[in-house]
């Protein structure tokens, strides 16, 4: 895979949307299966692809390719036919995975609320056999599988609004009624905020469900977007759930975010939250990020975490040249965009502030910040570390009339060249953030850059 790999947030290439991250251990790798948006006006796409990584090395990501498909036009052109879906040949939703005796068991959903699995004898596929999830003898409906295997029981939970919960039996794919629970976690009034996106972990005997919430203090139910991850915990399986907080929030991370899905996984000694973020000023094109997080395994408490550009890594070393595309926030209505097979951040007006975080400028106090991007129209860039502003420079541009608005600059994409911006006074940790201002007299709707990378030096 590309030199990004794992190495900043997203964690994936650019040109890979894979939301809904579920991060499952097998042996030696971490595994993430998530869905794929591919389309510009709709989520996810008719197949699923499996990425893993070393347990030692969580830069190292490697696509497995496509795993599973709903129909023949989603597969490879040499796929056999049984890994299509028989009942639904609509797009693949939010999935997660189970192991039971060597075999590995794909839960998905699709478009038309149909929900099933498919078998393997690896992690990555392929997956055959697609069946559908019953329960006395019927279909079940819903979105978002999640499985726990809780000491050789497994338990599924799936839903939208409420979060439902059975036990599977053997065959893996029949609900038990008798354990059926209609609601162990809703957004009902007075709730946990359940959005969607349930799963389900055990923490020493603590059962905790992460999930898309709607949850806001003011309002704890269907108060608001459900971008944040929050979490419940039990000491049942089959509840009552108290909310306990928030995981991540991906708030910012593109002007049009709308929801999040993921879910949390120890590897050796360190826990991270896998999660996704929108992109395209759009509820779609949405990529994976991962963050470190702190779990208290005795209380079972989870502190809030920070939405980053580094990802796996604690910091990130401005050594390196760091893809624009790896902020964690954007204002004014900035978004990420690929142009001529470059990654830039376009509608970046007067007033527009990116951030990365963070980086390790320990070793390196003062230097040369390079912007390198596409310039339209004269302004000023100033660089603010931890909120202290630190350096700044003009933007020269030779556009005629002071440049174009960013709706004519959409389609446009001007020879590549270079902001110098000497910072000073830099704190060992900082969170990076540049404002971009137009220079007097420019309209404020004008397209001052597109940035595509920095580098320090």
């Amino acid at each position: 895979m590309s030199d990004h790999t794992g190495r900043f947030n997203p964690y994936l290439p650019l040109d890979t949307c894979i939301p809904d991250g579920e991060p499952k251990l097998f042996g030696d790798r971490v595994y993430v299966y998530g869905s794929k948006d591919e389309f510009e006006d709709r989520w996810c796409s008719y197949n699923y692809h499996v990425y893993s990584a070393p347990v030692d090395d969580l830069t190292d990501w490697t696509d497995h390719g496509v795993s599973f498909a709903s129909r023949r036009d989603g597969l490879t052109p040499d796929a056999p036919e049984e890994r299509a879906v028989p009942w639904c040949g609509g797009l693949l939703w939010a999935p997660d995975i189970a192991e039971k005796d060597g075999k590995y068991y794909l839960y998905f959903c699709q478009e038309d609320d149909s929900e099933g699995v498919a078998e393997a004898d690896t992690p990555y596929g392929p997956f055959v056999n697609a069946r559908r999830i019953t329960m006395n003898g019927e279909p079940i409906h819903g979105i978002d599988p999640s499985v726990l295997n809780d000491n050789g029981t497994y338990w599924y939970t799936w839903g939208q609004g409420h979060c439902h919960l059975a036990r599977l039996m053997d065959d893996m794919c029949t609900l038990d009624p008798s354990t059926y629970v209609e609601s162990i976690i809703s957004h009902d009034d007075g709730c946990e905020g359940f959005h969607e996106g349930s799963s389900l972990r055990k923490i020493g005997d603590t059962y905790c469900m992460v999930y898309a919430s709607e949850y806001t203090d003011a309002y704890p139910n269907r108060g608001g977007a459900p971008t944040h991850l929050d979490y419940a915990v039990s000491e049942k399986i089959e509840g009552p759930y108290v909310r306990k907080g928030v995981i991540v929030d991906n708030t910012g991370i593109d002007p049009a975010s709308w929801n999040d899905h993921g879910s949390i996984l120890k590897v050796k000694d360190q826990w991270y939250v896998f999660y996704h973020g929108s992109s395209g000023n759009k509820q779609y094109g949405r990529r994976a990020r991962a963050e470190r997080i702190e779990v208290d395994e005795e209380t079972v408490t989870i502190k809030q975490t920070e939405m980053t550009s580094s990802g796996f890594a604690e910091a990130l070393d401005p050594t390196d040249t760091i893809p624009a595309a790896v902020f964690y926030k954007v204002t004014s209505g900035a978004n990420l965009v690929k142009k001529n097979d470059a990654y830039v951040i376009t509608e970046v007006t007067d007033g527009v502030e990116i951030s990365w975080r963070y980086f390790d400028f320990s070793k390196m106090p003062a230097c040369t910040l390079t912007v390198h991007g596409s310039i339209y129209a004269e302004g000023k860039i100033t660089a603010y570390a931890n909120g202290t502003e630190v350096g700044s420079a003009d933007v020269h541009t030779v556009m005629p009339c002071g440049g174009l608005s960013s709706d004519i600059a959409c389609n446009l994409r001007l020879p590549m060249t270079d902001v110098k911006i000497p910072l000073a006074n830099l704190p060992a940790r900082a969170d990076l953030t540049l404002k971009f201002e137009a220079a007097n007299g420019t309209a404020p709707d004008k397209l001052i850059m597109e940035p595509e990378t920095l580098l320090f030096c």
